[in-house]
């Protein structure tokens, strides 16, 4: 860095640290989701990838509107939604072979799905602390990556079969916890 404020490539040092901080912390946690979300738009990775990067930089010029406590990734993806719109037009120029009506409709009901699993995945997380420490590290095991029934039950110094079946029990205790929860939010 130089004595004037600039980097050594000339450009200008941010003048908000914190901010720019804050940022890179709430775009690296949904980069995937908007790239999914974009992806779910166009049907082509290479074209989700450029649409990426324009929401990007439009978030970074936008971030003084984003109202903090709200959620970063509805947000992201909506400014997404605009740009996958703008390339659009600018890529298909009547040749689109969905309407922007459609396109607006489809991203409309990602977003509401992913409510939904949020919701779920919330939920879940309050059931997996209700069981007991044994079912609840039973359960956390299998869903490591690369975990298997087998590999799992021979951690546990059980029989695949006894594992299997518990692992079951479990499961179906946690969809009955997960569907009661939801169902007690939506009466509140």
């Amino acid at each position: 860095m130089s004595s004037d404020g600039a980097f050594d490539d000339g450009s200008p040092r941010p003048a908000n640290p914190p901010k720019v901080e804050r940022f890179a912390k709430l775009l690296a946690t949904c980069q995937r989701r908007v790239f999914l979300y974009v992806l779910g738009l166009l049907h082509n990775a290479a074209d989700a990838e450029e649409v990426l990067q324009e929401t990007n930089l439009v978030l970074w010029r936008k971030f003084d509107q984003y109202q903090p406590g709200t959620s970063f990734d509805r947000w992201a993806c909506r400014i997404a939604q605009y740009e996958v719109l703008k390339f659009r037009e600018k890529k298909a120029r009547g040749e689109r072979l969905f309407s922007n009506e459609f396109v607006e409709r489809l991203a409309h009901q990602t977003e509401r799905d992913w409510e939904s699993l949020d919701a779920r995945r919330a939920a879940l997380a309050v059931c997996l602390g209700k069981l007991n420490e044994k079912d609840r590290q039973l359960v956390t095991q299998r869903y490591q990556e690369g975990a298997t029934t087998r590999s799992v039950a021979r951690a546990f110094g059980r029989s695949f079969q006894g594992a299997r079946r518990s692992l079951h029990r479990i499961r179906m205790a946690l969809l009955a916890c997960i569907e009661r929860t939801l169902a007690a939010e939506e009466r509140a």
